[in-house]
């Protein structure tokens, strides 16, 4: 569902009323949205949470803290990662006549867990996080033993003391759990929360869990996995023993228990869940087991079953690898107003996981004003160098020569250190691995980068804001299982279409939403990473990009050229860096090069007219390099012209 606009082609235009789209223009339309997203809820109990699709690069954590610190009301902002927390707590300190207040977290608050203890209460307390319990379960049930309670309450709980009646607190998604963060506040998300709300049980965990569970229970009539996967496959032969499980289960209002966290036998809060679930999705048809009808064919087709629990839990059992999801939404119900932040939302995943109804997504800018802020406000520049999906997350499709090339060839064309973002993979074959190849030096090329991170933990991050020139390598992919069982939760069948593949590739839902979310947004996160507030010029190695950045890109990518080098071409290379000028036999007869005296005069040849080498007018030709340090040595780049690139903005 859009929002309704007066007029004008979206907020940004609007709020910027038909002056000059500036950065200020666009960040005060961030600030409007949010704050009309919360006045909308707060004059409607009816109506529904909102989230605000705004660009990375417009300040929505900014914008955000300023909008808690003016209302008046109770507000909660939620986001992963420290160093945002950060942000948030110093922007209301420039806003807010109040002091917000940081909700404790447990690895940086609790001594106990920080090791001032000793390794073996942290790695206990570590152990028992790992199973699913509550920091303010474990101090109140160690209460006696933790040295961090010793005659007083540990610094955790007392922090935790003062978050009730705070004005405005700052935390991670995970605190939206807590009655007393959520509870009759404007929640903020400040980026989409991810699997926060998702425990994942491969097969043997989910095995040791569910034993160790029933194990520990006389009252039930089975007492480890497999009698449960044959009573809940068998619901007609064992009718009885079903009604005492389930009878059993639902004796209280949630199927977690923190109890079975500590369990010596190694069990887990979420395992009576895990038992419940075999007892809905071991049935015959999906459909009859668990009584949802979105879509009888997932167990058919994707192999994997769901089901909605007693107590509000959604699970999606992966019958082939034998694996459990749950997902277990935060109860929202007693807020005031919820609010999303997404550079790149896809509204069924943040209804899922925040477990709304339904939810509305108001876009700040729309395409042809993302374009003209990106390009002519901020500054950005943006070259596509391939066609290519380029899946990176394996590794196994890494073109090492390709890559080197490329981040040489831009470290030469801006002569600079750019910084290079791509899949962890890619990163450790790239940067950490010797070569197998034959003079090809990943150290050299290491040393014209400034810094590389990986796709996974960008979101939200300022570490390359105000670097000039970025380059992407590669594209994520999280393998098909992932994308089908987030899918699942979401109440889709995905299936991939195996004549599919790279910018085709199909799993047979409209738009899909799901692959767009790991991969293309998962980029469009990662180029907006350089620059931010600062031009920047960004090369792209990969095609998947989103539609509206696709429109930004400055030149086609067939302008671009990577040509890899074979061993004897890099081997001549540096013989005549290393070894200095001679003619073709000569450089033939080399120890250090690989190939007879034919190849390389047409390897020589080949250089000529790249520019790398030259020659004398007398015959036979001596040959000598030009400036040979600098070139690439794994492949031959040609880049757009820096003229080219402005002019066709």
């Amino acid at each position: 569902m859009a929002e309704t606009e007066e007029r004008a082609c979206c907020r940004g235009a609007r709020v910027a009323d038909s002056e000059e789209l500036t950065k200020d223009a666009v960040r005060a339309a961030c600030r409007d949205g949010i704050r009309s997203a919360i006045e909308t809820q707060l004059d409607d109990a009816d109506s529904t949470p909102i989230v605000i699709d705004g660009l990375p690069t417009i300040g929505k954590t900014h914008q955000a803290s300023r909008v808690a610190a003016e209302l008046d009301e109770q507000v909660a902002i939620l986001t992963h990662r420290y160093e945002t927390r950060d942000d948030h707590l110093a922007a209301l300190k420039d806003h807010f006549e109040g002091n917000p207040v940081e909700i404790p977290t447990f690895d940086r608050t609790c001594p106990t867990k920080r090791g001032e203890h000793g390794e073996r209460w942290k790695d206990r307390l570590s152990e028992y996080r790992a199973r699913g319990a509550s920091p303010t379960y474990l101090h109140h049930y160690f209460r006696d033993t933790l040295p961090c309670m010793d005659g007083k309450d540990c610094p955790y709980l007392a922090r935790r003391d003062v978050v009730e009646s705070a004005d405005v607190v700052i935390g991670g998604p995970a605190h939206a759990g807590l009655e007393d963060v959520v509870e009759d506040r404007v929640v903020i998300f400040d980026e989409d929360p991810q699997e926060t709300y998702q425990t994942e049980f491969d097969a043997s965990d989910l095995a040791e869990y569910v034993s160790a569970f029933l194990a520990n229970r006389d009252e039930l009539p089975i007492d480890n996995y497999e009698q449960l996967r044959l009573v809940a496959g068998n619901k007609d032969g064992f009718a009885p023993q079903h009604e005492t499980i389930r009878d059993f289960l639902t004796d209280s209002d949630s199927l977690d228990q923190q109890t079975e966290a500590i369990r010596d036998e190694g069990g887990h809060v979420e395992a009576p869940t895990a038992v419940f679930a075999f007892l809905e999705l071991d049935g015959p048809t999906i459909g009859e087991a668990s009584g949802h009808d979105w879509d009888d064919t997932l167990r058919s087709e994707a192999q994997l079953d769901y089901a909605e629990l007693p107590d509000g839990a959604s699970v999606v059992y992966d019958q082939k690898e034998s694996r459990l999801v749950v997902r277990r939404a935060p109860d929202l119900s007693g807020t005031r107003a919820v609010v999303g932040l997404d550079g790149t939302p896809v509204e069924r995943l943040w209804q899922g996981r925040l477990g709304a109804d339904d939810i509305e997504s108001w876009r700040v800018l729309c395409n042809d004003c993302r374009k003209q802020y990106l390009t002519e406000v901020v500054g950005y520049t943006f070259v596509q160098t391939t066609t290519s999906v380029k899946p990176y997350s394996s590794g196994e499709h890494v073109n090492e020569n390709d890559d080197y090339g490329l981040i040489e060839g831009v470290a030469n064309r801006h002569e600079t250190k750019p910084n290079v973002i791509t899949t962890l993979a890619a990163e450790d074959q790239l940067f950490e691995n010797v070569s197998s190849e034959a003079f090809v030096y990943p150290d050299r090329v290491a040393e014209q980068i400034e810094d590389s991170k990986h796709y996974g933990n960008l979101r939200s991050s300022n570490d390359f804001e105000g670097t000039d020139v970025g380059i992407i390598l590669g594209s994520r992919h999280p393998g098909d299982r992932a994308i089908q069982i987030t899918a699942a939760l979401e109440g889709y069948t995905a299936v991939r279409d195996e004549q599919t593949k790279g910018n085709e590739l199909d799993y047979g839902i409209p738009g899909n939403p799901f692959l767009r979310h790991y991969r293309e947004h998962e980029v469009a996160q990662a180029v907006l990473r350089f620059g931010r507030t600062s031009p920047a010029t960004v090369y792209i190695h990969t095609s998947a990009i989103p539609d509206w950045l696709a429109e930004m890109v400055a030149t086609d990518p067939s302008a671009v050229d990577i040509r890899s080098r074979r061993e004897g071409e890099r081997s001549i290379l540096y013989s005549l860096h290393d070894d200095g000028p001679g003619t073709a036999g000569d450089i033939a007869s080399r120890d250090t090069v690989t190939v007879g005296e034919k190849h390389t005069r047409d390897c020589l040849k080949r250089l000529h007219r790249e520019g790398v080498v030259e020659r004398n007018d007398t015959q036979p030709y001596c040959w000598q390099g030009t400036d040979l340090g600098d070139v690439p040595h794994t492949a031959a780049v040609d880049l757009p012209e820096s003229n080219d690139l402005t002019s066709s903005q």
